[in-house]
């Protein structure tokens, strides 16, 4: 073909990585990132061999000295291998699938991103330890061999990495911060039986499937299988719903995302998972923070959308791509639902703390359409005084002149609901009528303590006229500490001001606040009242 360019021959580069790269690539790491590489390496040994009890993988960090070990009995490393411990790309032939290490740098590189110098020491099965120093020395050097050393043998199957000289410090803090990334981020193994350790103590498990299930809005789950490449499946699993677990000073919502077992992301809320768009989640507010999506993807490693790092999702991944119209079905729906819910959480959600995930079909990546959800169905708000008659008609029905008591809490909260000046005047007449007339209640009416015998002639209207002689009554049967008797005393004191003295006293909202949650402690104790 005329002007076609003929392909000639010209020269063989060597395309042999530089030992810099180490240090290039290691700004992706911070210490929960590298940390976590060097426990991944671990765990994928132990997948590998079978998952046997007994592992242990124990991570070993001195603030004061400023020293790493991470030493695991996962299997160590056979001689005839040594090299894939440092060269770059190169990873050990597991015979397992799922495992969560894949790009074949994440160990070394982490290691060296740790510190200037680093020690591996392994041995496989009953074979010598041996041991390679990573330096200073060795990374300047392009040379890529490293000498190998014999040295005294450790457990069988045993891998040490000993780092020091530390390029960044860390302290007690970040140790905290980083036993609470092992919990959550490993929790699958160590359910499984692989155990974690950070200095000594053992890595709990934290998991975000905290569910709430409303009536006729419980959790949906999507389970379908993907292929993002030819040839290659991954098993996805996404979970939606509303949660009880919500911190607001930890914005804890939003979409988690777990790759063969190991959380990879927590608490998204970008566009790319239907935040800051209007026709999805909107922008992210503690209205919608009830809001959460659990997306579980499973198979061959070099499938996943992970980054290199293994702390972010490439959103540009194929895989990403087919899995996303089903994660914007679930955050658009939880997030409209978690609105609605917030005038009333506790009872419209956090109560519903049993229930079943419903299962349902994956949305489509090509259509449009979106699935119908059941309707959000509007529940009235009850007043602070519906609830109060809702919560007590089993103590009405059993004690009928405690309704009366009851009613009157209702009044307060009535009365300091208006925008009246004088609001806090009219409550503590309401709140000290109520508690004197409270304990009349409760010594007319209990004639088990206050047998009708032990009262003759006008010793009971003696007692029932003054409301000195009606609180030791009652604190005869009723523990009554001196703090709360001294409180009675205070505020029946200002009462007795606004009744019977010409200046009119000040009622401050904190004096109410007090005197209310006295009250309604006494209510309690008496006749068992309950308040919201």
């Amino acid at each position: 073909m005329a002007g076609a360019f003929r392909k000639e021959f010209f020269d063989r580069i060597d395309g042999t990585p530089q030992k810099r790269m180490f240090l290039s690539i290691m700004a992706d790491y911070d210490l929960l990132t590298a940390m976590s590489e060097l426990v991944d390496n671990a765990i994928d040994h132990w997948l590998a061999i079978g998952k046997p009890a007994g592992t242990e993988i124990r991570l070993f960090m001195d603030a004061e000295r400023q020293l790493i070990t991470v030493r695991d009995n996962a299997g160590g490393v056979p001689v005839d291998q040594i090299k894939l411990l440092i060269a770059p790309g190169a990873t050990r032939p597991l015979n397992a699938a799922n495992l969560i290490g894949n790009f074949g740098v994440g160990g070394k590189r982490a290691s060296v991103a740790l510190g200037e110098l680093v020690t591996i020491t392994s041995r496989h099965k009953k074979q010598d330890s041996f041991q390679i120093v990573i330096d200073k020395d060795w990374l300047a050097d392009e040379d890529w061999r490293i000498d190998v050393n014999r040295v005294p043998n450790i457990d069988p199957q045993t891998t040490q990495v000993s780092i020091s000289e530390v390029r960044q410090s860390f302290s007690q803090s970040d140790l905290d911060d980083l036993y609470k990334h092992l919990e959550a981020t490993y929790a699958t193994f160590i359910s499984q039986g692989c155990r974690i350790f950070l200095n000594g103590d053992p890595v709990g498990v934290t998991v975000f499937d905290t569910w709430a299930y409303p009536p006729g809005h419980l959790p949906k789950n999507m389970s379908f299988d993907i292929e993002p490449a030819e040839g290659g499946v991954l098993n996805v699993n996404i979970t939606g719903g509303l949660i009880r677990d919500r911190v607001p000073e930890a914005d804890n919502y939003g979409v988690y995302f777990y790759c063969n077992g190991r959380l990879i992301m927590k608490e998204l809320r970008t566009r790319d998972v239907g935040y800051f768009i209007t026709a999805e989640a909107g922008v992210p507010h503690p209205d919608a923070s009830l809001c959460r999506v659990i997306v579980e993807l499973n198979g061959p490693a070099e499938l996943m959308p992970w980054n290199s790092s293994k702390n972010g999702i490439s959103f540009s991944h194929p895989a990403f791509a087919l899995v996303r119209p089903s994660i914007l079905e679930l955050v658009t729906y939880f997030s409209k639902l978690s609105r609605r819910f917030k005038s009333d959480r506790a009872n419209e959600v956090y109560r519903h703390d049993k229930g079943s995930v419903d299962p349902m079909p994956p949305a489509s990546t090509t259509s449009k359409k979106r699935l119908v959800l059941p309707p959000v169905k509007r529940t009235p708000k009850l007043s602070y005084s519906q609830k109060l008659l809702q919560l007590n008609q089993g103590t009405f029905a059993k004690k009928p002149w405690t309704l009366g008591l009851v009613e009157s809490m209702g009044f307060v909260d009535i009365a300091l609901d208006q925008n009246f000046e004088t609001k806090n005047r009219a409550a503590l007449i309401l709140l000290d009528s109520n508690v004197e007339i409270g304990m009349k209640e409760y010594i007319v009416n209990n004639t088990t303590l206050f047998p009708p015998h032990k009262y003759k002639g006008n010793t009971l209207t003696d007692i029932l006229t003054n409301r000195t002689k009606v609180l030791n009554e009652v604190k005869s049967h009723l523990k009554i500490d001196p703090t709360t008797e001294a409180k009675l005393k205070y505020f029946y004191g200002l009462r007795n001001k606004l009744i019977h003295e010409r200046a009119t006293t000040q009622i401050l909202d904190r004096d109410i606040d007090d005197y209310r949650d006295l009250v309604e402690k006494l209510l309690r104790k008496m006749f068992s009242v309950r308040f919201p």
